[in-house]
């Protein structure tokens, strides 16, 4: 049986240990929101009576506009950024947009353009659905062959022709989130 793992309560009055949770390493952003909206949530109720008008409009007003603001940013899959005009309206490009985006450098560590990070997400959809066949998640050499693929489009195209510097690590990291989108989003 795994060891617990005990969390430690956050004092949202102490502004350091709020900073101390919104900087922690190795915990994912939703975890450490949740650790501020579970602490928030209970200093409203430990100190409602003290001034209940004030701390009920927090319990009530602003994490209903709030669920309500993040529900519609969800179903209109507000990214709460642009992204480039080349793939606005492909949700397909715009995940793997995202996937891509700060992750291609060139020379001196400079990040590949939002426009060039957008073309190349188009271009590894067409990857992905030309390797498409039926029951591909369920067959290994298919999948082997478009992982193939990717690795041919990294190392032939974006590293030899463009110039995109593609550490080891890096380049296992993004194939492993562009397959596992792939399997998200196209389901053969």
């Amino acid at each position: 049986m795994p060891a617990e793992t005990i969390i430690e309560v956050v004092n949202i009055n102490d502004p350091d240990a709020l900073k101390a949770v919104v900087e922690e390493a190795g915990v994912s952003e939703a975890s450490r929101a949740d650790r501020i909206a579970s602490a928030t949530r209970r200093a409203i109720t430990e100190e409602m009576d003290e001034d209940p008008t004030f701390y009920k409009q927090f319990s009530e007003r602003e994490y209903l506009n709030n669920v309500v603001d993040l529900a519609s940013k969800v179903a209109r899959k507000d990214r709460s950024r642009d992204v480039p005009e080349s793939i606005r309206g492909d949700e397909d490009a715009q995940a793997l947009f995202g996937v891509l985006e700060g992750q291609l450098k060139i020379k001196d560590d400079e990040l590949v353009a939002g426009d060039e990070a957008a073309s190349i997400a188009l271009e590894i959809i067409d990857i992905i659905k030309s390797h498409l066949i039926v029951d591909i998640w369920s067959n290994e050499v298919a999948q082997n062959k478009l992982r193939n693929a990717i690795d041919d489009y990294f190392f032939d195209v974006l590293r030899d022709e463009r110039g995109v510097d593609l550490p080891v690590q890096v380049l296992d990291d993004l194939e492993l989130k562009i397959m596992d989108l792939a399997r998200a989003r196209f389901a053969a």
